[in-house]
């Protein structure tokens, strides 16, 4: 039984989430440290500027933070299955058999200046599994070992698209 273990783009999305985490980490850790306002002697109940500024800070490092652990997980997959692990926190693993999604589809995701190409493993007409040559080196492999029905290429709007990712869409066969 072979297993494929995802290989990280690093000259592509995975690069790219972690490296804004790193810029954002780094630039908060900038503000915070060269700041005049020392942020443990700022009343934030009382000063509504100070909250508004550490709640965007806060805002946009978690924001960053949940892309990296949602976008680009680290897949395993071999003839019976598949397993997504969060690649902050390991423990947090997802696996699957096969059998356990109805069909997958190939999506061509939409990004700035060109297009990717993406599995979609459905299961009661919804994502229950995702993942992209955008952040996966070796994006073939994988894909080679899905054991469950493939329903070929679908075009979606990239509305629809960003609907069905965040589960607010229903994918038909």
């Amino acid at each position: 039984m072979t297993k494929v273990y995802s290989k990280y783009k690093i000259i592509g999305g995975f690069g790219l989430l972690l490296g804004l985490n790193i810029l954002i980490g780094f630039g908060t850790f900038k503000l915070l440290i060269s700041s005049k306002i020392s942020y443990d002697k700022v009343d934030l109940i009382n000063d509504k500027n100070a909250l508004f500024a550490y709640s965007v800070i806060i805002g946009l490092n978690l924001l960053f933070l949940l892309l990296l652990a949602t976008q680009s997980k680290f897949v395993i997959a071999d003839n019976s299955g598949i397993t997504f692990i969060n690649p902050l926190i390991p423990i947090l693993r997802n696996s699957k058999q096969w059998t356990d999604f109805d069909y997958y589809i190939l999506v061509e995701e939409h990004s700035r200046y060109e297009t990717h190409e993406a599995v979609w493993l459905i299961k009661d007409e919804k994502i229950k599994g995702r993942f992209s040559s955008f952040y996966y080196a070796n994006y073939t492999d994988l894909k080679k070992q899905i054991k469950t029905k493939g329903l070929g290429k679908k075009n979606y709007g990239q509305f629809v698209q960003l609907f069905a990712l965040l589960g607010l869409k229903r994918i038909k066969n």
